[in-house]
């Protein structure tokens, strides 16, 4: 299994905005990754493609 990151949104627990942070996720490939964010944020909450961790 490899690491890969990628910003997702999230709801701030301040305010009622959304944010930008970084988030990690273990999977076999980028493809695999982008699918797993996806469902645990919400399709259009991922921002750009899955990046390996070196």
């Amino acid at each position: 299994m490899n690491t890969y990151k990628t910003m997702v949104r999230v709801q701030s627990q301040t305010s009622s905005m959304k944010v930008t942070v970084w988030a990690q996720v273990q999977a076999m490939n980028p493809f695999d990754a982008k699918a797993m964010m996806e469902a645990q944020y919400g399709r259009g909450n991922v921002i750009g493609t899955p990046t390996l961790v070196k």
